[in-house]
């Protein structure tokens, strides 16, 4: 998977070419929605949409940051449990 592919005169690494053509599939499938809905996606984040009279409404821009810290903080404590059990960060390059 790590083994380096020469693509258009390019050295690409193989794992990238097996994320990327799921992503271009998909991409083309679904009918480019990454591309064709940003509109409204920024409209919905600016609150264009929000109802000021629903009780306890919360705003999207809050919703959309409060998933974002649970997404990334996940990553971060994932991130350190397998650093951890392969053996933590190593010697810096050149170190003995």
């Amino acid at each position: 998977m790590f083994a380096k592919v020469s693509l258009f005169g390019v050295e690409v690494e193989g794992i990238v070419l097996w994320l990327a053509v799921p992503m271009l599939f998909f991409t083309a499938w679904l009918g480019f929605l990454n591309l064709t809905k940003l509109p409204l996606a920024l409209r919905i984040v600016r609150g264009d949409f929000r109802d000021k009279s629903a009780p306890g409404e919360v705003s999207q821009f809050q919703a959309l940051s409060t998933a974002l810290s649970g997404t990334v903080g996940l990553g971060n404590i994932a991130g350190v449990g397998v650093a951890i059990t392969t053996g933590g960060p190593g010697l810096p390059s050149g170190c003995s």
